[in-house]
């Protein structure tokens, strides 16, 4: 399983989801604080791009821009909405200033 760096931790606010791509693979970067999350992209119900969606910092969810769908970023499991199927989480590590995902295929 490799590391794939993904960004400069600087390059992630507190509160912001963002979208990253690696070998046709789409991944969710979130930082909740000093913490980073990294899950599939794409919603398992409606296909949506999760990094338009937004952060539920209570559950450390992030929500569907689409069909409302919410997913634990610690579990990749679903906490409401119409989605079944959870999300593939990835470990994240900082090393340096550099966010690092080990990423699994």
């Amino acid at each position: 399983m490799p590391d794939v760096p993904l960004c400069r931790t600087d390059e992630v606010q507190d509160g912001e989801l963002r979208h990253f791509e690696h070998i046709g693979y789409d991944l969710l970067l979130a930082r909740i604080g000093d913490a980073f999350y990294c899950v599939d992209a794409a919603c398992t119900s409606s296909w949506a791009d999760l990094a338009q969606g937004s952060i539920d910092r209570e559950r450390a969810a992030v929500v569907c821009p689409d069909c409302g769908g919410v997913y634990s970023l610690e579990t990749g499991q679903p906490l409401g909405g119409p989605p079944k199927f959870p999300l593939q989480v990835y470990d994240v590590h900082v090393v340096g200033d550099e966010v690092v995902a080990t990423f699994v295929y």
